[in-house]
Formats: structure tokens, sequence, C-alpha cells
């Protein structure tokens, strides 16, 4: 999982939707409390359904949040000419733990590859922090460029893109790793600069006390492969075969609608074309007479034409235009 969210690897992805289920996916943005209605399409884990920038910020909060999913705050305290504080807003009313704290934590740990090798790579050495996660994002025909990032003190998203998706960068600088990116960073190295924020780039996310995985504990960048991808982070050389639990046993299926061997039955010979001549006349078989009186019958009814008469009538036909 980890080197799937370092190389943005969709098969991976489409793997883990079949095995949740996208209903289950779509309960869960529910319980997350995020307004726009997603439904259950297996097609949203490759992000199908259209999210505003506020909701993907709204979602990531669980992961530095420690498991908690908070509402986006546009105003957080409104202060007089004299920095009295007249408003507070309350953020703990619009929290809600929806994951556990170890998991959001694994989380973490594992969204560091793609901005130390990945597809933000080097971006955690650039802003010179020491624990940081993010993801880069890049929809059809880069029509969105996405990334999403954040340090145990804050997280900031970017979004690149048009209402209109007829609009779009036909390059790889519409990718989110060279599109949204570089403004990502830039935000953020000021906001790292500004000494009256108070970011500390020493912040480390704090490790669950109940985190007794072994595996969790490890370095996750020591698992993930050092390799060189492109900008987008697709690996050309990936397929479904490497997410799969068995790949041998569905080789040697057969498709279901293929019939036995035993019911198959040869097709029955073409007969000859002189064969009709010698086979007996059948008993509803109609005769040479009643075929001439049946067409008479409608010649009559609806009238007939003289073929050579229409002929005549007709205007000689000449190329002069």
């Amino acid at each position: 999982m980890a080197n799937a969210l370092t190389w943005s690897r969709n098969c991976a992805t489409a793997y883990i939707m079949k095995q949740v289920g996208p209903a289950q996916f779509a309960n869960f943005l529910k319980r997350i409390n995020i307004p726009t209605e997603v439904k259950p399409f297996p097609s949203i884990a490759l992000g199908s359904c259209d999210l505003s920038l506020y909701e993907m910020l709204w979602g990531y909060t669980i992961f530095p949040g420690g498991g908690f999913s908070t509402k986006p705050t546009f105003i957080n305290r409104i202060e007089d000419r004299n920095g009295n504080v007249i408003y507070r807003s309350n953020i703990g009313a619009n929290r809600s733990q929806v994951v556990s704290e170890a998991t959001a934590y694994r989380m973490v740990k594992m969204m560091e590859g793609p901005v130390t090798v990945g597809t933000a790579k080097g971006l955690e050495q650039a802003l010179e922090v020491k624990e940081m996660g993010g993801k880069t994002g890049t929809t059809n025909d880069n029509a969105d460029a996405w990334f999403m990032g954040y340090t145990p003190q804050l997280l900031a998203g970017v979004w690149v893109g048009c209402d209109d998706r007829f609009i779009r960068i036909e390059s790889a600088q519409g990718y989110g790793g060279t599109a949204a990116r570089p403004i990502w960073q830039a935000f953020f190295q000021k906001a790292l600069n500004d000494k009256n924020i108070g970011l500390d780039k020493n912040a480390e996310f704090e490790v669950p006390a109940d985190l007794q995985n072994e595996s969790s504990n490890a370095d996750i960048m020591e698992i993930i492969p050092n390799q060189t991808e492109d900008a987008a982070g697709e690996n050309t050389d990936m397929n479904a075969d490497d997410y799969t639990l068995d790949t041998t046993s569905y080789r040697d299926m057969k498709p279901e609608s293929e019939r036995p061997a035993d019911e198959v039955k040869p097709l029955p010979k073409t007969p000859k074309k002189d064969s009709a001549a010698k086979r007996p006349a059948a008993d509803n078989a109609v005769k040479p007479d009643e075929q001439k009186e049946k067409k008479g019958f409608f010649k009559r009814l609806f009238g007939g034409k003289d073929k050579n008469a229409d002929k005549e009538k007709q205007p000689e036909k000449n190329n002069d235009y």
C-alpha cells in the first residue's frame, strides 16, 4: 500500500475498493459528513466523483488529526483594534473520530513516500521539515491537478483546473506533481518562514500509545523501492496481477458461456443445390397455379404498372447541367 501511494498506482486502489465495496466507502464519507452525496459506484476509487477543495481538505484532516474528522472553518476568531477577541469559533464542536489513532498514524507514515521519493519527490527535503505527508492527483486528460499535503501543525491543498473540463493542460505540465505541487510548496514555504505563525519545522507526528504492530513502527521508507517514474507517477510496467492474491487459479478457467464438449452437437449439413428437385412436394406447398392466382389478385387489388410504358413516358436523360 505504501508503494502504491508513492507512485500513484491505481490498480491497488481499484483492488481495495473491490474488497471493501463502494457502498461501504460511500457510507464512510457520510460519517465524515462530506456535504456532496457520493453514489456507491466502483469508479469512485479512481476519483470519478466531484468534490471541492473545501471537501477534500475536510477528508484529509483525518490523517494529521489523529483519526478525527474536522470541518474546516473559514473564520477562527475576530479581534477588535485593541487585540481583544470578540469571537472565537468552536473547532471542537465540528470534530468527530472516524478511524482509530493507530490507523491514522499508519496512513501518515505511508504518505511520506510521495513527498520524499515518489510523485512529489524531494518536497519534504526542500521544505526542510522533519515529517510530512502528501499526495498528488491528476484526473483524465489533465482536466484537474491536485496536491494535498500536511505537517503535524498545518494542512493545505491546491487544485488547478477549470469548471469547464474542455479546458486542460495537454502535457506533463498538467500533472498534479508539476501543476499543483509548486503552488502548494510556495505557500507552505512562506508559512514556515513567517515567525508570527509559529510553525515548527522539527515537529513530529505523535506516535499512538496503542500502536503495537512492529511493522507499523518501522520506517516505511525502507520498504518503498527507489525507482524512476515519469512525471505523473504512473508505473507503465505495472499490471493488475501485481495486486491479486492468486495469479494462477483463474488462468485455466473457461468462459461461463462456453458449452461442455459433450453437449456440443455438429451442425446439419447444407443440402446440395439439386436435392430440392428430388424431394417430393409437401402437402402444404404452394402450387404454381395458386401462385399466379395470388399474384393476379394483388395486381387487380393495387393495380399493376406496365414497366415498358413507364420507360416510354420518362424523358431521356442527358449529362447537360
